[in-house]
């Protein structure tokens, strides 16, 4: 495994997180966006919904893959220095296979989308093939990346040790 030097760190001493890591959430949890997006908007003739998802359908199934993502994006925003050590161990030890789920719901989004292009009989669809494109990059960028294998690796200490040092 290599490492990374200072310039990596944040402030807690912790690997910085990368800007890809927070596109990939945000390409993952993509349906769960659009949804919040639609639901803030108070235009009613702008239907968003049905400008990203062709039925129900397509949206609850984007919603149930998407879901796998949650558990690592919700471990991710408490990647921070702890008041109680026995939940930053806990969380610690949690945190080094969040990198799995990621990959699993990358792996069933890109299928999820395979699957649209078939029932679609294989037309070209320009906005399913930019999905497809981004999804195998951050399939890709989850199993290759060499620095998030460090960074999942690390957690950041608990305050009353940060403070005794």
């Amino acid at each position: 495994m290599r490492y990374y030097g200072p310039e990596y760190w944040d402030k807690y001493g912790t690997y910085r997180t990368p800007i890809a890591f927070h596109l990939s959430l945000l390409v993952l949890l993509r349906a769960y966006f659009i949804w919040v997006i639609a639901a803030l908007s108070r235009r009613p003739e702008l239907d968003i919904m049905s400008l990203v998802f062709r039925s129900k359908h397509d949206f609850f199934s984007a919603l149930a893959i998407g879901a796998v993502a949650i558990i690592p994006a919700v471990v991710f925003c408490l990647r921070r220095p702890q008041k109680n050590a026995q939940s930053a161990v806990r969380l610690a030890k949690l945190w080094r296979f969040m990198r799995w789920p990621l990959l699993g719901c990358a792996v069933l989004d890109l299928t999820w989308l395979i699957i649209q292009a078939a029932h679609s009989y294989y037309q070209f669809s320009m906005y399913l093939a930019l999905q497809m494109v981004v999804v195998l990059w951050v399939l890709l960028y989850l199993a290759k990346s060499r620095y998030l294998t460090v960074f999942f690796n690390d957690w950041p200490e608990p305050e009353n040790k940060a403070q005794s040092k």
